[in-house]
């Protein structure tokens, strides 16, 4: 099974920028952007963490895709119902699943 394991950080970074003004200021830290990070990974000054761990699922729009495929799947099934016996019931079974419900 697979499991979503996601972290979640906040963290401060904080630095003194001399600039004639906010432009100035912005266009520094907009050029200097690589160093500063390279700053907050040694700073990393984290103020909270929190972790969680969860199955791994389908997002609600993957969860609606995956329905109406199987939905299209089991109608064009339909029109090959005289080759019952070379379908597979292992896909039947598994598009009835697909059909149902997920939590």
């Amino acid at each position: 099974m697979k499991y979503n394991f996601v972290m979640s950080r906040t963290y401060v970074t904080e630095m003194v920028v001399v600039a004639d003004d906010e432009a100035s200021a912005w266009d520094w830290i907009n050029d200097n952007a690589e160093t500063i990070y390279e700053s907050e990974l040694e700073q990393m000054n984290v103020v909270s963490e929190e972790t969680s761990l969860a199955p791994l699922t389908p997002s609600p729009n993957e969860k609606d895709e995956l329905e109406t495929l199987a939905h299209e799947i089991i109608r064009k099934l339909k029109e090959y119902s005289h080759v019952e016996d070379y379908i597979p019931s292992e896909m039947h079974e598994a598009l009835a699943k697909m059909v149902a419900p997920i939590d």
